[in-house]
């Protein structure tokens, strides 16, 4: 199985890292400062205490390269659509196309069947570069849990979280689906092959949509979060939203706000990574995360005061941020 992996950032790069490893066929396509690390030192990824390195092959430029059996995409959301032209050469009539990306993907209503079948986001997807693209038939649904963080081009640390969440977005399980897993489970990845990828997404959307961009607001880990009451309640409220959001597209949750507030009681210290973009000035994922929940609810008709209000604000601290930093 020929694997390419888009992206080299933390998940991207740590992905690319197992599989290399495990002496896999796998290419990693990276940029600038990233690319020329990671092909004169590799990529070091520290776990445990413990630094290994591993030598994936690495491009810049995939234009030359022949389409591949499976290609990761580990971009941030915003990063899909302008990075069309890296995708181009890697995807073939059989290639399976995993975005491992958080919040509500630019695909979720292709292959889903009811009122809203078909229907485009354009938060995520405004002129259709990405649907066209990377059509249904193609996509495999992946919901990522790794706390991962990179700390230089081709220098991660990767201290918890090793799971993938993958499923079909347009068909049943598949053998190519069963393939892929297997693959990832000899790299030591925890692999869930689920019916219902939708639901896994929002199961993580719950969490997504209300910690990330509010550890952006008060500058907080998930311990400080969860331990303030007011922190906490303004996540529950969102909470409460986003369950209310996957309820109306055909996903109800029987999962209660304490409960999925509880899950993360162990990310004690984690800052999000979200919080880390805002911290690195880098942008942030706030169209998938809150953009995206928000159109969803203009669509059913379910209102998002709190997570607009959220979105907003977050959006005034980054312009407050790029501003003081010219």
């Amino acid at each position: 199985m020929r694997i390419a992996v888009v992206g080299a950032g933390a998940i991207g790069g740590a992905l690319a890292h197992a599989l290399a490893r495990s002496g896999k066929d796998v290419t990693l396509v990276a940029r600038g400062a990233s690319a020329a690390a990671i092909a004169r030192d590799g990529l070091r990824v520290e776990r445990g205490g413990v630094e290994t390195v591993s030598r994936p092959r690495v491009v810049t430029d995939p234009e030359d390269l022949s389409p591949h059996d499976v290609v990761i995409g580990a971009l941030k959301a915003q990063d899909w659509a302008g990075a069309a032209a890296v995708f181009r050469p890697l995807i073939g009539p059989e290639t399976s196309v995993v975005p491992a990306i958080n919040g509500v993907p630019w695909w979720y209503f292709q292959g889903l069947p009811g009122p809203y079948a078909g229907a485009g986001l354009r938060s995520l997807d405004p002129d259709g570069t990405l649907e066209a693209l990377f059509p249904a038939a193609n996509v495999i649904g992946c919901v990522v849990y790794m706390a991962a963080s990179r700390s230089a081009p081709g220098v991660l640390s990767w201290p918890t979280g090793d799971k993938l969440v993958l499923g079909e977005i347009a068909s049943k399980p598949s053998p190519r689906l069963t393939a892929l897993a297997e693959v990832l489970r000899g790299c030591g990845m925890v692999i869930e092959e689920s019916a219902d990828i939708r639901g896994a997404m929002w199961m993580k959307l719950l969490s997504n949509a209300t910690f990330n961009p509010i550890s952006v607001l008060a500058e907080a880990t998930m311990g400080e979060i969860l331990d303030d009451p007011d922190l906490s309640g303004l996540c529950a409220a969102a909470i409460r939203e986003t369950k209310n959001l996957a309820a109306a597209v055909g996903s109800p949750m029987a999962i209660t706000v304490e409960e999925r507030m509880n899950m993360t009681r162990h990310l004690t210290t984690f800052r999000t990574s979200t919080l880390q973009d805002f911290e690195a000035g880098n942008p942030l994922e706030l169209a998938a995360l809150i953009d995206a929940p928000c159109e969803i609810g203009t669509m059913t008709g379910i209102p998002t005061p709190v997570l607009e209000t959220i979105g907003r604000i977050v959006r005034h601290k980054v312009t407050v941020r790029n501003r003081n930093s010219v």
